[in-house]
């Protein structure tokens, strides 16, 4: 059996290893997948379980999930909560249920008095959001290059994605071009548009490198290199952009 180095952890990780830079539940399949092999069955355990999960259970990725109707890992439709009930997709796209949290508001979705619904828009799990940014941005590079992954220049992203330590921290940015967002929803969004708009890339300015996930009108950006400050937000008004940063 063919060993190498898991890019996470460096620990031995076979060829047998399958690891989803997109993961499964943001419409990553086959396309996503890394060469086997990159990342140790230990460490995509660990990130399918305690990274992934809580992340895509959050703003900025449930409500595509939700309004997208993308199943879950085990199949199941995506689910969130909102003040009016839960919010359940559908495989229609644009089209989506409501579990009304109480009569009242049964009665107002069925006289269509109540025609508008405000989904939350604050990361409620945003560690694990921009720990699962820094995970893609590393696989991103390692899908392209594994001694790169594994040099040192990374091991800051590293170990903030796979074990960071108590006061360690980063941050992301979100732009959203929220014309163009709210568009393409209104129109209806097959899965299929979806997976042709998603971009992952990383971006080299300055000697700084920064991984950039693309989907649909909403670009979030996360550094790659160490002790990197977020951008001046002079100018860089809300809520087209919004700035995070993290303490674990």
């Amino acid at each position: 059996m063919i060993m190498m180095s898991c890019i996470f952890c460096r620990r031995d990780a076979t060829l047998s290893n399958v690891s989803h830079i997109l993961p499964a539940s943001l419409g990553g399949t086959e396309w996503a997948c890394l060469p086997r092999g990159l990342v140790c069955s230990s460490c995509n355990q660990y990130f399918g379980d305690k990274v992934e999960q809580p992340a895509l259970n959050s703003f900025p990725f449930l409500p595509f999930r939700v309004l997208l109707g993308i199943p879950t890992r085990k199949g199941k439709a995506p689910k969130m909560d909102s003040y009016l009930g839960t919010i359940v997709g559908s495989p229609l796209p644009g089209e989506f249920a409501v579990d009304p949290a109480s009569s009242a508001i049964k009665k107002g979705l069925d006289t269509g008095e109540i025609t508008l619904i405000v989904l939350p828009a604050e990361p409620t799990e945003a560690a694990a959001v921009s720990r699962m940014l820094v995970k893609m941005g590393l696989e991103t590079i390692a899908r392209h290059s594994r001694d790169e992954a594994l040099c040192a220049r990374y091991d800051a992203a590293r170990l903030f994605a796979r074990s960071p330590s108590k006061g360690s921290t980063w941050w992301f940015l979100i732009h959203t071009d929220h014309p163009t967002l709210f568009a393409k929803f209104t129109s209806g969004v097959s899965l299929n548009d979806w997976l042709t708009q998603v971009s992952l890339a990383v971006v080299e300015e300055q000697d700084i490198k920064t991984f950039h996930l693309r989907l649909l009108g909403m670009t979030i950006i996360t550094p790659l290199d160490k002790d990197i400050l977020p951008p001046d937000m002079t100018g860089l008004a809300a809520p087209d952009h919004r700035l995070f940063q993290v303490t674990i």
